[in-house]
């Protein structure tokens, strides 16, 4: 068993980035792979409806599950960083909460049922993914641990065992007849399977010491408010858009959401491997100054905006040809969705790493406090949207993805206003405006190519930003450096 004090194990090496990035990415490659197998196959068996239902207990689920999780991931990442020796217990701690409020958290679901009235199978399949729901954040405490000693690659295995499993079985159970009822319970079991490897790989780190007292439990309950508060209205915020859809149009409605929905979040992992990447380095760098945090922060910051504008760009150009040959005409009413939520991936991706750098800072209070306002201003704009592009367009999902739109372009403000020149300098703004002019042009180019053909389009696309990319010189020599530096990592385990 390797020592937690040992300088290998908790050490953050420079090339180390480089190597936990590479493990994240390929691990996700894998994921994203199965999911885009999952999306594809399983929307077209279910049907708008069928999904739908899925979809719905997905969105409730997501919205309870922060009773469970308390927002600890975050802060168990923090203090493990900062005090290695802490972690067994640490872990431990976590998980003991989660248990002692998991019936809470059943019986949120329970009145929530109660109350919607769902048929009994869209109540099943709530209660199913319920306790998928469960299961995963029972294992989340053990990733904090993989993700603070910067073992990357253990939560690589555990996204791809999960996802892969997922979407094997589940393409497997809707071809042998299966529907939503026999998804969700194959969720459930998944999860439990890789709760149990990752009790098996911690150990090989450090062991598990689940003698939490109820001391150390209210201290965690304590210090982990601020992150609790954020990942509450966080969730809230995820997944209101789809439980006010489920309310106030039709499951079909639901499933024209969901599929672009997933698509998007599919996106997403770009920011949430730099994050993951680079948090333990961000607190380390604030426990060593200020200063040497905002200097550190630069760097993730100005690769997930230049990552971000030529994927949205490219969510813009593909949506409907992606739409209509995986899903056919039935998701049609997609296709503005997509578009519309392809626009919100810059924000977005900016927004998931200002709150990482927040989180570094101990100042992740007042991001709880930006999401707070999020919580309030999305779900107005949903009541307010949705009913109008529904009986305007019939299509109430345009609203909801407008809405999220608006959310997460007042959220760039208050990050803005929050970070300001710390880290935000006239530089990185003018690298984001020029890429903001880079996407449009990648836009621009391909949609004058479009008569070609969405192959050709999209790679006269792809030329314009890169030959924009080069004579503007925003690629910089170190985004060149930290690439070539995972390279070589890679060719070294290799």
């Amino acid at each position: 068993m390797t020592s937690l004090g040992s300088a290998e194990a908790v050490a953050p090496a420079p090339s180390r980035v480089g190597r936990n990035f590479t493990a994240l990415a390929l691990g996700q490659l894998v994921t994203w792979t199965m999911t885009l197998l999952w999306t594809v196959i399983v929307p077209r068996a279910l049907g708008p409806a069928g999904l739908g239902v899925i979809v719905t207990a997905l969105a409730v689920t997501g919205v309870f599950s922060i009773l469970l999780g308390l927002g600890t991931r975050n802060y168990l990442v923090r203090e493990i960083v900062v005090d290695p020796a802490q972690a067994p217990s640490l872990v431990g701690t976590g998980i003991v909460l989660r248990l002692l409020l998991a019936p809470v958290f059943a019986g949120g679901i329970i009145v929530y049922a109660h109350f919607a009235h769902y048929g009994h199978d869209a109540t099943l399949v709530l209660y199913l993914a319920a306790l998928a729901g469960i299961l995963t954040l029972l294992a989340e405490p053990m990733l904090a641990g993989f993700q603070a000693i910067e073992r990357m690659k253990y939560l690589a295995y555990s996204d791809v065992i999960n996802k892969s499993s997922q979407g094997l079985v589940g393409i497997a159970l809707v071809f042998l007849g299966f529907r939503a009822i026999g998804l969700t319970a194959s969720m459930a079991v998944i999860g439990a399977g890789v709760f149990v490897l990752d009790l098996v790989w911690l150990r090989r780190f450090f062991p598990l010491d689940l003698r939490a007292t109820w001391r150390r439990i209210v201290r965690m309950l304590r210090e982990s408010v601020a992150y609790w508060a954020f990942g509450l209205f966080f969730m809230i915020y995820l997944w209101i858009d789809s439980v006010l859809l489920s309310l106030l149009t039709r499951s079909e409605v639901v499933g024209w959401y969901g599929v672009p929905m997933r698509l998007f979040q599919t996106l997403m992992f770009l920011p949430v491997l730099l994050s993951t990447v680079w948090l333990p380095r961000l607190v380390s760098a604030y426990e060593d100054s200020p200063e040497r945090l905002n200097k550190e922060a630069r760097t993730p910051i100005e690769l997930a905006l230049l990552l971000s504008a030529p994927i949205c760009a490219g969510t813009a150009i593909l949506a409907a040809p992606a739409i209509h040959l995986l899903y056919g005409s039935a998701y049609d009413n997609s296709v503005p969705v997509l578009i519309i939520l392809g626009l919100c991936i810059p924000p977005m991706y900016l927004n998931i790493m200002l709150n990482q750098v927040l989180v570094a800072a101990k100042r992740q209070v007042l991001w709880a406090w930006v999401m707070a306002g999020a919580t309030v201003v999305n779900p107005l704009l949903n009541l307010v949207l949705i009913p109008v592009t529904e009986n305007r367009y019939g299509n109430g999902a345009i609203g909801a993805s407008l809405s999220l739109l608006l959310t997460e372009a007042l959220i760039v403000v208050a990050g803005f206003v929050m970070i300001g020149r710390e880290v935000l300098d006239r530089l990185l703004v003018r690298r984001a405006v020029l890429l903001a002019l880079g996407g449009g042009g990648m836009w621009g180019a391909a949609y004058l190519a479009r008569p070609l053909g969405p192959v050709v389009s999209i790679l006269v696309g792809a030329l314009a930003f890169a030959a924009f990319a080069w004579v503007t010189g925003i690629v910089t020599s170190e985004h060149v450096e930290l690439v070539r530096a995972t390279i070589r990592n890679r060719r070294r385990r290799d």
